[in-house]
């Protein structure tokens, strides 16, 4: 009894009852499972500074049941079987501590917080402004003191002043004041208009010393074209990435640097030789080099797999367009609009590459938040999914017994096998080891995996097969009798944390993209 604790669902809004909600243990009900055990059935929880007075017949003020719920998850075994799983319980936590996040709006009389491995400043500032007064706050161990005396990023001070200005023009506007050329449907252009208003030298008066800016320490402008859902940044340029083109041909490993077009270069010519043909296959090599697009906000899974896309997409716009749009309409669809609008000088490269990443949040929400970590399989998984099977397999031993369990199909173009010449069978199709043995026989079971159609493209997750794969530039598949031969275009790598990325033209040229080290 009197345990803290935090409810973590919306059971009753109306009520109180809802997620993030502190309260204390004031009793409980048991019940008997299924297996004769004693199990929770309602928990009765006092609120702690409820926004409303709560009353329930026979039960003090503000004491509250929190009923236990049920959820159901299908499992699927490394056999191939399934099993569904029940969870029964009430949802509340322990609430004796709590992370900076989960205290954002709640206030403390005593207020004991732990900075030691704290981050950010943000972390600090948000456990320390808990606190209703400096006499009820501790602070235990240690802290890094640099966390809040170094300096803001200069990515976070332009945020500052931007807020600046979009505070100043908030206030003229409630005071009917602000002049009717001030105008924009983005806080880019809404700034922009203010400011070529005003004139760049302008800072408003209330600008704290430490984010004015002046001609030593310049406002950097913001891109007009962020909308006004995507966190704030400071763009270097519009203009998309060019890509680098690789020390070689083959994609086997992860390039450690940069290579630069001119490295091809076997050096500068001769004053005798007239014709400098050095010159001419750099500039061959510009002309035909590919676009790629920025790293901004944890963006590189989404730079990666655009970048391979869009360069794809380049060799026959037309054909691809159609194609895109045959896997799907939502996200690839979008993505050849998306590359049409840019050729035609609409948007820059990373405007579509951010399109196509709110479109993914849109349709699987909570799996690609802005400036959150994601992986590439989920992207191209969810990019390539298509409404119709790519793929069919079924349960075959060693010996050919094959299981009475149901087929599985793919709907997509992303395969998530190691698909290599021991697997590979002669239509294209592959199998995979399912971990489990035949009834029959006691044989090992495989999983065989054939084409139904062929997609426009494909895509391969080969994480798990080790650094000295080696990637073929072909594959062929055969599906109704006719043979379909696709060309490897991409890869995509991951280190440290970072996705990078070679783009392989038609030519068989092969670059380098890297959102955050390319020019």
């Amino acid at each position: 009894l009197g345990m803290p604790i935090m409810i973590r669902t919306n059971s009753a809004t109306e009520l109180c009852i809802t997620r993030g909600q502190e309260g204390l243990v004031y009793g409980w009900q048991a019940e008997i499972g299924s297996r004769g055990q004693n199990v929770l059935g309602v928990l009765f929880v006092r609120l702690v500074n409820p926004p409303q007075q709560v009353q329930f017949d026979d039960l003090p003020r503000n004491v509250v049941p929190i009923m236990r719920t049920s959820s159901s998850t299908l499992c699927y075994l490394p056999d191939d079987s399934t099993v569904n799983i029940t969870r029964c319980q009430v949802e509340v936590l322990p609430n004796f501590s709590m992370t900076d996040y989960a205290s954002q709006g709640k206030t403390r009389a005593y207020n004991v917080v732990d900075l030691n491995n704290s981050y950010l400043h943000q972390s600090y500032y948000t456990a320390l402004s808990r606190s209703a007064s400096a006499a009820g706050t501790v602070i235990l161990q240690g802290f890094d003191a640099r966390k809040i005396t170094g300096g803001a990023s200069g990515a976070l001070r332009q945020e500052f002043r931007d807020l600046e200005i979009l505070d100043e023009i908030t206030r003229l506007t409630y005071e009917g004041i602000l002049p009717p050329a001030v105008t924009g449907d983005r806080r880019g252009s809404l700034i922009m208009a203010y400011r070529g208003l005003k004139g760049d030298s302008y800072v408003p008066e209330n600008v704290h010393h430490a984010i004015r800016w002046s001609k030593s320490d310049p406002y950097v402008v913001t891109d007009p074209m962020r909308g006004e859902d995507e966190p704030g940044s400071v763009p270097t340029t519009n203009a998309e990435g060019s890509l680098s083109k690789a020390a070689t041909g083959a994609p086997t490993r992860v390039l450690k640097r940069k290579v630069s077009a001119s490295a091809v270069q076997q050096g500068k010519a001769t004053k005798k030789t007239r014709t400098n043909y050095q010159a001419i296959e750099h500039e061959h090599l510009q002309h035909n080099m590919p676009l790629g697009t920025r790293w901004q906000s944890n963006s590189c899974a989404y730079d990666a797999t655009v970048s391979i896309l869009y360069n794809v997409w380049r060799d026959d716009t037309s054909r691809w367009t159609e194609m895109f749009r045959t896997i799907n309409l939502e996200l690839m669809g979008l993505l050849a609009t998306g590359f049409m609008n840019h050729e035609n000088g609409l948007y820059t490269l990373e405007n579509v590459r951010d399109f196509f990443h709110r479109a993914l949040d849109r349709s699987a929400p909570g799996r690609f938040g802005w400036g959150e970590f994601t992986s590439v399989h989920s992207v191209i998984d969810r990019a390539l999914h298509t409404s119709v099977p790519v793929l069919s397999s079924d349960l075959t031993c060693t010996n050919g017994h094959v299981a009475a369990r149901p087929n599985l199909s793919v709907n997509g173009c992303m395969i998530n096998a190691i698909v290599t010449h021991e697997s590979r069978d002669s239509n294209g199709g592959f199998r995979v080891n399912a971990s489990s043995i035949c009834t029959s026989c006691g044989a090992d079971v495989y999983r065989q995996f054939s084409y139904i159609q062929a997609p426009p493209l494909l895509a391969f997750d080969i994480a798990g097969c080790g650094s000295r794969h080696v990637i073929e530039d072909s594959l062929s598949i055969a599906v109704n009798n006719q043979i379909w031969t696709y060309a490897l275009r991409g890869v995509i790598y991951h280190g440290h944390g970072h996705f990078t990325a070679r783009v392989i033209t038609a030519d068989g040229i092969v670059w380098y993209h890297d959102g955050m080290d390319t020019e």
